[in-house]
Formats: structure tokens, C-alpha cells, sequence
């Protein structure tokens, strides 16, 4: 598959818009030659690896018109940077705890003329108690951070009530789901939708969307690394 045959297969993406994804993994592919954003190195895997695994995170019902989207983790920009192309409408802001990464998105964004994007270097559990951030957001995303348990605490935070956290999982994900039920509850949040789905490439994936039914307790998220020493499951 050529990469616009992979963009081109998903049928919500525009001409303008497909060619903005194959500038934005030309820029992530050569800087990955000087700086470690991904692990891919070959520039039509990581189209398939990384941009056409970030679409699929991509449902209208999830991502309303004029609202705000948070990529948490967002590491290379995926699928935070994905979605602001194909959503100029939207407000996405990048957040990571890795500045060197968060530059380079803001170097690419500027490239790209995306209007729509913020990047924010920060921990997730010191920015989720910021009222800007918290109950701030229609949709999270976090793609392949940490197990289900810990990333369901730092990200629900952020979500509002009737909002959802969409979880970018691989093989293994309904184990992490049946882990994760203490946690979900503690947080008023509720399974919607399971979408299982296999790469060009031969990967399995799951996307889990949740949905965040309440306000999230004020204990929570807990202090830094307190999640991950000590998971609620």
C-alpha cells in the first residue's frame, strides 16, 4: 500500500487533509534520524504503524463538532497531531512529560499550519488538578501508556461528565479491562463501546471508549507515581 492508499482508505479523510498526514510522518520520519520520537524507522511502516493506527481511534459519535480533545502521553504526536488534521475544528492540546518531543510537535504544527493545537509539557497528575484542565475535555486519548488501571486514573480526571476516555490498546486489552473495573467505578466511569481491529501489518488492536458518567472524586488522581507503584484493580 502506497501511504495515500492508506490515508485514502479510511473514506472521512479529504484530499487536503491526507496529504497533510504524509507531510506530518515525512517530518516525524526525518527527525527520528536525530532524535528518538518512535521506534519505527522505516517511513512506510510508521504510515501504517502510527498515522493509520492513530485514525482508527477516529468516531464521529466521540468527537463533537467545536469541542475539545486531549492527547495524553502524546510522545511523537499520535494520535494527538492525527486528529487535529482531521479535525481543524476541534481544539487539541498535546500533553507529555517529555519537553524534547513537545518542541518538535511544536515545530511541526507551525510547518503544517494547524491552528488548533496546544502543547503542554507537564505530568499528567499535577496538570489534572489545574481547573483549566480537569472535567475540560470531550474526549482523551492516550495511545500505548502504561496498563489500563494507571492511564484510566490520570486520564478520566480530565474528561467531562458524558465525555470519553478512549484507550488505544493491543493484544491483551480485555485482561487489562477486567483489571481495570475497581478503578472505573471509583471514577463513575462505564465501558461504552470495545472496537477490535487488526493493522494492514497484521497487529491487533482494541480501542476501549469510556464513558465518565460523574464527577471525578477530588482524591483522584493521586500524587506523582503514586498509580503506578500502587494500581487500583
Amino acid at each position: 500500500m502506497t501511504a495515500q492508499d492508506i490515508v485514502k482508505s479510511f473514506a472521512f479523510i479529504s484530499l487536503e487533509r491526507a496529504e497533510l498526514l504524509i507531510k506530518y510522518n515525512d517530518l516525524v520520519m526525518e527527525k527520528n534520524k536525530v532524535m528518538n520520537l518512535t521506534g519505527i524507522k522505516d517511513l512506510q511502516e510508521s504510515m501504517i504503524k502510527n498515522i493509520y493506527d492513530s485514525l482508527t481511534v477516529y468516531d464521529k459519535k466521540y468527537f463533537p463538532e467545536q469541542g475539545r480533545i486531549l492527547d495524553l502521553g502524546t510522545g511523537a504526536g499520535f494520535p494527538g497531531v492525527v486528529l487535529a488534521i482531521l479535525r481543524p475544528d476541534m481544539q487539541v492540546v498535546l500533553m507529555d512529560a517529555i519537553r524534547k518531543k513537545l518542541s518538535f510537535i511544536q515545530e511541526a504544527v507551525e510547518l503544517l499550519c494547524l491552528r488548533n493545537v496546544e502543547v503542554v509539557h507537564s505530568r499528567a497528575e499535577d496538570a489534572a488538578i489545574q481547573p483549566v484542565y480537569r472535567d475540560a475535555f470531550d474526549v482523551v486519548t492516550a495511545r500505548a501508556v502504561k496498563s489500563l488501571p494507571v492511564i484510566s486514573e490520570w486520564a478520566l480526571p480530565f474528561v467531562k461528565k458524558g465525555g470519553f476516555f478512549a484507550a488505544m490498546k493491543g493484544p491483551g486489552a480485555e485482561t487489562e479491562l477486567g483489571e481495570s473495573q475497581s478503578i472505573l467505578h471509583c471514577m463513575h466511569a462505564s465501558v461504552d463501546a470495545v472496537k477490535e481491529l487488526t493493522l494492514p501489518s497484521g497487529e491487533q488492536r482494541a480501542i476501549l471508549y469510556i464513558k465518565k458518567n460523574g464527577v471525578t472524586p477530588t482524591r483522584f488522581p493521586r500524587k506523582a507515581g503514586e498509580a503506578e507503584r500502587h494500581p487500583i484493580k
